[in-house]
């Protein structure tokens, strides 16, 4: 019995099993989004009864929305565009931009599509049944909390090649930014548990999805800036086909050459 030898690996390979655990963890994620919003029609309903909890003390309301905070798009986002700049001027690039503006519109174009199909109500109303015409599900804050600084921890390891303590901090810090958006917006009555657990995932589909396709594409695509991208527009193969052919010129007519006369016979 003759065995084969294992062919040596080669940078492709470590490219492809990155890309595609990263495509496979993101699918699953999805998956698990997909049935824990059904769970949350039905069984999980108790629990989001059980976590409406009374109104805050009013001396904890002024730091809880504090802490609200940290989820918002007017203070992630800076801090997010810091970290761009840092990846862009150090890879002397464009590409972590173009990134981080595709995964954070995909993100909120994702959430608000899901909470407008979804349509669950508040907790104010004391009633957690989807299609109701509300738009608590999932919650923007936690999915902004796990894609904006998650990508701040995966801009900086991939682009800016820090150390991995600095990069296993950042994650944490992850970690933590999101428990305390639960904990703040069970406190405060704005979300119901499920919409908090929901909006997590849905940031992770995304962070993760962004990862494997950042890593598939060639880093000199979107390379260069908006005027890159301007000067490549019309060379285009859609716009190449719409332009109009050149006028073909028809050959000049060349006349003739008359034929030498011709010497009249003389008899000896």
């Amino acid at each position: 019995m003759r065995w084969r030898r294992r062919a040596p690996a080669t940078p492709h390979d470590d490219w492809t099993t990155e890309v595609s655990s990263g495509l496979a963890l993101a699918g699953f994620l999805f998956l698990v989004f997909v049935g824990f919003t059904l769970l949350a029609m039905g069984p999980l309903i108790s629990i989001d009864t059980y976590f409406n909890l009374d109104p805050p003390p009013p001396g904890w309301v002024a730091f809880l929305h504090v802490l609200d905070r940290i989820g918002q798009r007017a203070v992630c986002l800076p801090i997010l565009a810091v970290a761009t700049f840092v990846a862009c001027r150090h890879r002397e690039s464009w590409r972590p931009a173009w990134v981080v503006a595709i995964s954070v519109f995909s993100l909120n174009l994702m959430v608000l599509i899901l909470k407008v199909l979804l349509g669950r109500g508040q907790p104010e109303a004391a009633d957690p049944s989807f299609f109701v015409g509300g738009m608590a599900y999932p919650s923007g804050h936690t999915a902004n909390i796990v894609l904006v600084y998650g990508l701040v921890a995966y801009l900086l390891s991939r682009y800016r090649n820090v150390s991995r303590t600095l990069v296993r901090v950042l994650w944490s810090a992850v970690a933590l930014l999101s428990l305390t958006m639960v904990i703040t917006s069970l406190t405060l009555n704005w979300h119901w548990f499920a919409d908090l657990i929901a909006g997590l995932l849905v940031g992770g589909v995304v962070l993760q999805l962004t990862a494997a396709v950042d890593t598939a594409v060639p880093q000199t695509v979107l390379a260069g800036g908006p005027r890159q991208l301007a000067r490549m527009l019309p060379r285009l193969p859609g716009r190449r086909r719409h332009e109009r052919p050149p006028t073909a010129v028809p050959p000049t007519a060349v006349p003739p050459t008359p034929a030498p006369p011709v010497q009249p016979r003389q008899d000896a």
